[in-house]
């Protein structure tokens, strides 16, 4: 992979090996400001993008910041919880694309139990370096399944999910300033890692899974994917587009 692994200290060294064998990297102790890397310094995880992309690096810390406040108050999460839909029992949700594990995070917090798919390397790595801090803590992690793949290499020959949710990456000119810094984040993490992102044949491929709704995210004016679209639930910047088997 074309970025550095950086250990500035604090990673054990049974950890080191296993991500040098998963990025198939051989790791330094420097940062060099011309590279993309990934450090390890004590506790921290981070990815440092090389001096010409002009951007800070990207952390993740789910209790923290705006997620954070959202995870303290989720019964707030109104149009989420209107698009999932009112139920006597915990869902089971397919959350095809990770990113950065907000809507995921909600969700397990209102009491469902979530598997996330996350075909990036490199983000996978900072999610689970995160989420195994957590775990320690939180209870609810239990509930919780993180896999390292593209959602479209799975089979899924049942219905293993009441319920599946997908948050295409949103245009950069559509977003809020602070997400559209998140977002020219993660898209130069896809470019390094050589993946592409194709909203629209994800989509094709969710409606063909077995569930009872997919619920698929998209800023307020956004185009509609192909498709019937049952009902639709909308905020002040986003709307929740529900279609049903």
């Amino acid at each position: 992979m074309n970025f550095d692994l950086v250990n500035l200290g604090g990673l054990e060294s049974k950890r080191l090996n296993e991500l040098e064998t998963r990025l198939n990297l051989i790791s330094t102790n420097t940062i060099n400001l011309d590279h993309d890397s990934l450090v390890f310094q004590e506790d921290s995880l981070y990815f440092n993008f090389k001096k010409e992309r002009a951007l800070t690096p990207l952390k993740i810390d789910i209790q923290k910041g705006a997620l954070g406040w959202r995870l303290a108050r989720p019964q707030h999460e109104t149009h989420l919880k209107k698009a999932i839909g009112k139920t006597e029992r915990p869902l089971r949700i397919l959350d095809a694309t990770a990113g950065l594990l907000g809507d995921s995070m909600i969700m397990l917090a209102l009491g469902h139990s979530v598997t996330a798919y996350e075909q990036s390397k490199i983000l996978y790595t900072m999610l689970n370096n995160e989420l195994n801090q957590l775990s320690e803590t939180d209870s609810n992690l239990l509930n919780f399944k993180l896999i390292n793949s593209n959602v479209c290499e799975t089979n899924f020959n049942e219905k293993s999910f009441d319920v599946i949710y997908f948050d295409p990456m949103y245009p950069e000119d559509k977003a809020s300033s602070a997400r559209r810094s998140d977002l020219k984040k993660i898209n130069s993490i896809l470019e390094i890692e050589g993946l592409a992102s194709d909203p629209e044949s994800t989509f094709t491929y969710l409606r063909s899974i077995p569930k009872t709704k997919l619920i698929v995210k998209r800023p307020l004016k956004a185009d509609a994917f192909k498709g019937s679209i049952n009902y639709q639930i909308t905020g002040k910047s986003v709307r929740f587009d529900i279609y049903l088997n």
